[in-house]
Parts: C-alpha cells; structure tokens; sequence
C-alpha cells in the first residue's frame, strides 16, 4: 500500500494496520468469465462449512475465488446451497484437460493470490475433501469421451439435479443403458442432462485429494425452478418411465441425489 509523503506518521501506521487486519478482496482479473471453453475434465466440490458461515464463506468466494480461478484456466461453472443440508457449499470447477489441471492447481495454490486468502477462507470449513473428479461421458456411439462446453452450465438458472450412480461392476452395462434407453426417454420429456465418469488419470495434486470411482456415472441436469423439476419427476413417475425405473435399480447398486439451488452471483460464464 503507498501511502502519500504528507501523511503524518501515526495516520499512515494506522492505515497500514487497516490494510493488514483481513485478507483483501480485490480481485487483479475482475470480469474474466468461464464462457466458451470445452471441457474435459470436471471437479463437483461438496464443501461443509462451520455453523453459521456458509454465506459468510459464498461472499468471500464469491469476492475471491471466481475471476482469480477463471483467469488462469480453472473455470468455475456454478455455486450452491445444497437442499437439506444447511452447512454445505457446493461448487463446480471445469478444466480444458488434464494437462490444464495440472498447470493450473501449483500455479494457483502456491502463489501469493491463495496464501494470502487460504487462512482466512480456512477458517470458515469443517471439510473440503469430498471431491468428484469427472470427464465427459459422450453417449452417442463411437463418441465417448467428448468435451462438454462451459455454456451448457447455467443455461437454466433456477436449479440443478446431480445424480450419483454407483455400478458396482456393471459400468459398461450402466452406460448403455443410458445411451440406448434412459436419455431418449429424458429428451422425449424435454430434460437435457450431461453425463460424466470418474476421470481416472492419476490426481497429481494429492494436496486435494479427489474420488475416482471406476464404478460411478454422474449426470447433471439444469431447470428453470423447483415447479419445473416436481413437474418433470410427476412426468417420468408415468407407466414408461417406471418401467424403465426398475430395469435402473437391477444395474445400480447407489444412487445419491443432490438438490441444488445456485447462488445469486452463480453462473458467470
């Protein structure tokens, strides 16, 4: 902090107490948003803050941890408050591919940007391990491995459903299943979702450990509110769709569901 030559000195020692006492929220790449990128590999972070600071916690990364990220190639594609678990923070992290993943965690984890703000921000969470590592899962034949781009996350504002299907040794069979049956069925009721698996390329960051599950398929599907999701469960709840309901349950051994309502700042690619 400069301080002008004329400024007497017990004014300018308080202002640069002032200037020390908390981490700064100035951010040096305001505006740069995650639009226009493909992307092939995809962190879900699960966080669980302390009592009573998870909006504490979304302002301050919000204010951070947004343009900071976007700008060096860790896209950030959505915040939320996750339904039905009042100390939970879940946001999703894109990037072009491994190797962008690989640049970008020891460029941005040990520069001064983060060191200045990971005590402060720390301080704030219980836990920040529960982390899905994911890639695209392209359904159309001959096309499984496609990139997703970031424009597909928050073209609906309102909610977001994740699915957590865990197969245990029925992947393959899982996969197909969703290619030849479960998403036609969804694009027939107008729900578009994309899918993903675990990215199973070595984490070479352990300083964040990630899941990995070989067994796992994870689809994402965006709506307009809370009426629109209600709307379209009472539709697939329909004879079809409960027949299709239980051949699911004899391939898939978990599934997890997560609501999820995006902040207001959400969204800014």
């Amino acid at each position: 902090m400069k301080i002008p030559t004329r400024v007497p000195i017990y004014v300018a020692v308080i202002l640069l107490l002032n200037a020390t006492a908390r981490p700064q929220v100035k951010n040096t790449a305001e505006g740069i948003t995650a639009a226009n990128q493909p992307i092939r590999v995809l962190e879900l972070r699960n966080y669980v803050t302390k009592p009573g600071q998870r909006d504490k916690f979304i302002s301050y990364f919000e204010t951070n941890f947004v343009d900071s990220q976007n700008a060096i190639g860790g896209y950030i594609l959505g915040q939320f408050r996750v339904e039905d678990a009042d100390d939970n923070f879940f946001w999703i992290r894109g990037f072009n591919d491994m190797a962008s993943r690989s640049r970008y965690l020891p460029e941005f984890y040990r520069g001064e940007f983060w060191k200045l703000r990971r005590g402060y921000v720390n301080d704030m969470l219980v836990n920040n391990d529960n982390v899905y590592l994911l890639k695209p899962l392209g359904l159309s034949e001959g096309h499984l491995d496609e990139a997703v781009s970031s424009n597909e996350f928050g073209k609906k504002k309102g909610l977001v459903v994740v699915d957590y299907y865990v197969a245990n040794t029925r992947l393959k069979e899982l996969i197909e299943f969703f290619r030849s049956k479960y998403l036609p069925f969804l694009k027939r009721n107008d729900i578009s979702t994309t899918s993903w698996v675990s990215e199973l390329t070595e984490n070479d960051f352990p300083g964040l450990p990630v899941f990995q599950d070989k067994n796992l398929l994870v689809t994402i599907t965006p709506y307009q509110d809370e009426a629109e999701y209600r709307l379209k469960l009472k539709q697939m709840n329909a004879d079809s769709g409960r027949k299709l309901a239980a051949e699911l349950r004899e391939i898939v051994t978990t599934k997890t569901t997560l609501i999820l309502h995006p902040t207001k700042k959400s969204f800014s690619n």
